[in-house]
């Protein structure tokens, strides 16, 4: 198997645009993250092109603080997104997004193009904030001297 040393820099987390009503995320602390990618199959073994090639980062302790006060008192569904164009992949279906969570939303995973559900119910509070940890999956082959993404938070009011 062919070894490099591949860094992920610049894993950008913070918020962008998307469909549904974005939510405002201009509370979260602003982070530019670099984060080291390692192979995810390592050592001996029969590994098929695709093992060959899985890529996984980790980034920790992201906080996402969403401005939710012009939503109190409804319900709502809340959801990650990542944009179908991530800088630096030549093609979108080659990352897949994990996560887990400290309390308020949701884990759940997510790939270019497509949101998850992090949270559903009656919008109680002007601020929802929670810390997410990341793992990033992806495939060297579609990889260009790092990747760089912004998760969206968007919000969908029950009628």
């Amino acid at each position: 198997m062919r070894r490099w040393a591949f860094f992920a820099a610049g894993l950008l987390l913070c918020g962008a645009a998307s469909a549904s009503i974005r939510l405002d995320d201009s509370l979260s602390p602003r982070q530019r993250v670099e984060a080291t990618a390692h192979w995810l199959y390592d050592g001996a073994g029969d590994w098929n092109e695709d093992q060959i090639n899985a890529l996984v980062a980790d980034v920790s302790a992201m906080e996402f603080r969403l401005r939710t006060a012009p939503y109190v008192g409804k319900n709502a569904e809340i959801y990650l997104a990542i944009p179908q164009h991530v800088k630096g992949l030549t093609t979108p279906t080659a990352l897949r997004v994990e996560w887990t969570t400290r309390g308020t939303f949701s884990p759940g995973s997510v790939v270019p193009g497509q949101r998850a559900l992090v949270w559903r119910g009656k919008i109680t509070d002007a601020v929802m904030s929670d810390y997410l940890d990341f793992r990033i999956y992806f495939d060297a082959r579609t990889s260009e001297r790092g990747i760089e993404f912004d998760p969206i938070f968007e919000i969908d009011i029950a009628p």
